[in-house]
C-alpha cells in the first residue's frame, strides 16, 4: 500500500481560486520535469564519460525541426531550440 502527504493549501491558492482564475493557474508554484527529446545516433556510455564543459555532440534531429517537449513524462507540445542571451531556449511551436 501507497502512503501520500499532502500538504496544507497556501493562501495565495485559496486567494487565486475565489479571484476567478483558472484552476491551474493555483498551483504555479509546484516543481515539475520537463525534458526535449533529442535523437543522437551512436552514442555510447563512453561519450558520455568524456563529455566535458564546452563539449559539442551532433544530433540527428536537423536545427529547423521541432522537437518533442514532455512534463512528467506527458507530452505538452513541439518546439524549436534557440538561443536568448547566450542560453539555449525551447520556443513551444505547438500543443499535444
Amino acid at each position: 500500500m501507497a502512503t501520500a502527504q499532502v500538504a496544507p493549501v497556501r493562501p495565495e491558492v485559496l486567494q487565486a481560486q475565489e479571484s476567478g482564475n483558472s484552476p491551474i493557474e493555483a498551483y504555479h508554484w509546484l516543481r515539475c520535469k520537463t525534458t526535449a527529446e533529442i535523437a543522437v545516433p551512436k552514442f555510447t556510455v563512453g561519450d558520455l564519460l568524456k563529455l566535458r564543459a564546452g563539449s559539442v555532440v551532433q544530433t540527428a534531429t536537423p536545427v529547423a525541426n521541432d522537437v518533442p517537449v514532455r512534463v512528467n513524462k506527458i507530452l505538452l507540445g513541439w518546439g524549436r531550440f534557440e538561443a536568448v542571451n547566450d542560453q539555449l531556449a525551447i520556443r513551444i511551436t505547438e500543443l499535444a
